[in-house]
């Protein structure tokens, strides 16, 4: 016997419907949905026992963690970035090259501290503007999920932020 769901679902015949709610529901267009007067089910969506997400399994380290949720079982929709190159494109990666700096010295410790705190914080912007949970050095899946490379847009925010900000707590 069908559960209740399925058997009050509507039939729908038009195929041009059906293309329609099948690519708005790809594309995660709910309101295209509703706005055509169907639900998901009734265009070819695939029914859901109430939670939305299909588990993933991310291979990740906790050290690889920029910024966001740190546990892999918490992780829904992360970005990654190449961190080294974003520490090199801040003020302070540029002048510990330039001056040839070591970064194992007081000062080269202080100014890549400076420029990886930098690019955390560009990291969380960006995180937080395009609906991110994570960003991450390194991470991957067992199923080959996609993970979307924020490199350009941490770049972006890197070159708009101010060359020296005020020390925090001052």
């Amino acid at each position: 016997m069908k559960p209740a769901r399925e058997q009050n679902r509507q039939s729908n015949n038009s195929s041009g419907w059906q293309a329609w709610g099948r690519a708005c529901a790809r594309l995660g267009l709910t309101v295209c949905i509703v706005f055509a007067g169907h639900d998901v089910h009734a265009v070819g969506g695939e029914p859901s026992s109430g939670d939305s997400t299909v588990e993933i399994d991310w291979v990740v380290e906790a050290e690889d963690s920029v910024c966001g949720v740190v546990e892999a079982r918490q992780i829904r929709k992360p970005g990654k970035v190449d961190f080294n190159r974003l520490v090199d494109l801040t003020p302070e990666g540029k002048r510990v090259r330039r001056d040839r700096i070591d970064p194992d010295s007081a000062e080269g410790v202080r100014l890549l501290n400076r420029a990886k705190s930098r690019v955390r914080d560009a990291s969380a912007v960006i995180m937080k503007r395009q609906g991110y949970d994570s960003v991450w050095k390194r991470i991957s899946s067992k199923k080959g999920a996609y993970i979307a490379d924020l490199t350009a847009y941490v770049e972006i925010e890197i070159k708009k932020a101010p060359l020296y900000s005020a020390p925090q707590g001052s």
